[in-house]
């Protein structure tokens, strides 16, 4: 495994988790009962042990056939009620997403979906395609479940089948209503960064997407690039209508891992320094979405 030094964040930058009322605060900085409102520090001790447990566990076999796929799905919702959640399957004809939905504290509809593909080809154990995406999912859900004040609920979704045609994310986008969705993030690939530089490309952003994750990457530390790549997840829920961006390592710009799709796309060439980098960035857009 090749190390990167993880960009540490002051409490203040990140809207922490001291109590201060922040720019991403309500008017007087409260829930309205008085209890005020506050966002986890963006570097936390449990970060790289959750990413680095979900990538080693799920990459152990390949998450291809029926069973495989089901021995992954219960680690996921084994992973989700571990975060205080309770988890489900949203189960369509040839397979079955694993989903958890961390609530508004207030009364709402309104829905921001993030997500990650946990199924692999034949014969990868896919740790960076994509058990670095599930993982860094994952701590965003922690991020999340320590953010005190929520104006939108947030869908956690991992979907199934991406490998032979996002049918778990096409599945989902079926489900989903327009009048309710805010945003749709997923990550795919987020665990090779072999020239050091922690850049991050941004797939396909709106306009209003793109602007956050550009004032998200310098509190973060990393520079982003914005992509036009397709043929993830994120491209169902476009097609479907929906605001949606992906977020990957350098995939256009050439710096990814060599390995997609073989037998060599293993833990050990993971970085998982940067996949919490990465979950960091998707964690600061989203908390910055669901501030009140």
């Amino acid at each position: 495994m090749r190390s990167c030094a993880l960009v540490a964040c002051a409490l203040v930058a990140c809207g922490g988790d001291d109590g201060a009322v922040g720019p991403d605060s309500g008017v007087d900085g409260t829930t309205g009962d008085g209890a005020a409102c506050s966002k986890p520090a963006l570097a936390q001790t449990w970060a790289m042990g959750l990413v680095s447990n979900a990538v080693t566990t799920l990459s152990a076999a390949p998450r291809s056939t029926t069973t495989q796929r089901t021995t992954a799905r219960n680690f996921l919702q084994a992973q989700l009620m571990q975060l205080g959640l309770t988890p489900s399957l949203q189960s369509y004809s040839t397979g079955a997403n694993v989903t958890a939905r961390i609530a508004a504290t207030m009364t709402t509809t309104k829905r921001i979906i993030i997500g990650a593909h946990f199924d692999t080809v034949s014969g990868s154990p896919g740790a960076n395609d994509n058990a670095s995406g599930v993982a860094a999912v994952l701590a965003v859900a922690h991020y999340l479940q320590d953010t005190t004040c929520r104006n939108a609920n947030v869908d956690i979704v991992f979907f199934d089948e991406e490998e032979v045609g996002l049918v778990g994310a096409r599945a989902y986008a079926a489900t989903l209503s327009a009048a309710d969705v805010v945003a749709v993030h997923t990550i795919d690939q987020v665990g090779w960064d072999a020239d050091n530089d922690h850049r991050f490309e941004i797939e396909l952003p709106t306009t209003s997407l793109e602007a956050e994750y550009k004032a998200a990457a310098p509190i973060v530390g990393v520079p982003v690039t914005v992509t036009t790549t397709q043929g993830t997840d994120h491209q169902a829920f476009r097609e479907a209508g929906f605001p949606a961006v992906g977020v990957t390592e350098e995939y256009v710009g050439g710096d990814t891992t060599p390995y997609r799709h073989t037998a060599q796309d293993t833990a050990s060439t993971v970085e998982i320094d940067y996949a919490v980098l990465g979950a960091q960035l998707a964690a600061q857009v989203v908390m910055t979405e669901v501030s009140p």
